[in-house]
């Protein structure tokens, strides 16, 4: 069924942002982290995620918006026949120039997530998504149903993203100049968001040209439902108040790459869920 002209404005709107910035990534304290931990032998995944998606050792595993591949690499050093699906071709041409520095085996493809079934022809043990990706995606049914079409009958599925519900919010100055978060978006029946600000999240300082961007809030009822109704069985979903990046700038710094809200907030919004689910058939 061919897709709605919008949305394929919107993809194009966004791959020119995420094209743009692949080098600024590159360069990163974020990324570089992640690739000296790969150059190092070892790899840039969470203990809780490896704990996740368990074991891959002679499994064969897709991470679908997988930018610059370092956690498909990392998937391939403990074991995986790992597979990465990308729609940025320079960030594709990073992951396969980090891939060829490091000697590792793993295989990349340059398409659309909606096309990835056609584009790879093949089902997998493990799919695997990781943060920032569904805010990207118009049609999550289309994406429910590539999530089933890509794993093989028994196969896990584990997405580790950001919570909806930072979608919503923004930090704004109020009386007295003290900061706080105010709900901007709707969570529930909103419309594409256009954002034109500059920066990433691996440097909020960077300049860039393309700035435009079209993101959605995907509800965690319509992320599960849709799930569900492509055939897969939810087996966990969990919530935590950590950010892998400053989301805002109020949050403070709690660890490498983890970021916390101050004061009375901390620990009691949901920045991040993780939710694994199955295939039985």
């Amino acid at each position: 069924m061919p897709r709605p002209a919008s949305q394929l404005d919107a993809i194009a709107t966004n791959r020119a942002y995420w094209d743009d910035r692949v080098e600024g990534h590159w360069r990163s304290a974020m990324y570089r982290r992640a690739a000296e931990a790969l150059r190092g032998g070892g790899h840039c995944l969470r203990d809780e995620i490896v704990m996740a998606v368990g074991e891959v050792k002679g499994q064969s595993l897709i991470q679908l918006q997988c930018h610059m591949g370092m956690e498909t690499l990392s998937w391939a050093r403990l074991g995986a026949e790992a597979v990465g699906l990308d729609f940025s071709k320079p960030a594709i041409d990073k992951a396969e120039f980090l891939r060829d520095e490091l000697g590792l085996k793993a295989e990349f493809h340059c398409a659309d997530i909606y096309d990835a079934p056609k584009v790879v022809g093949r089902r997998f043990d493990v799919v695997f998504q990781s943060v920032g990706c569904l805010c990207w995606l118009p049609d999550l049914k289309r994406w429910a149903e590539v999530v089933s079409a890509m794993l093989e009958p028994g196969g896990r599925y584990v997405l580790d993203d950001c919570h909806p519900v930072s979608d919503m919010l923004e930090q704004v100055s109020g009386g007295g100049g003290a900061d706080h978060l105010e709900p901007v978006n709707p969570y529930l029946n909103g419309e594409p968001i256009v954002f034109t600000g500059g920066g990433t999240y691996a440097d909020p300082d960077a300049s860039f040209t393309q700035n435009k961007s079209v993101e959605h809030v995907h509800p965690l009822g319509d992320v599960v439902t849709r799930l569900i109704e492509a055939g897969l069985v939810i087996d966990r979903l969990t919530e935590s108040s950590r950010c892998e990046f400053p989301r805002y700038p109020m949050m403070q710094q709690t660890g490498p790459d983890m970021w916390e809200l101050p004061g009375k907030l901390r620990g009691g919004l949901p920045m991040h869920y993780t939710l694994v689910a199955r295939k039985d058939k």
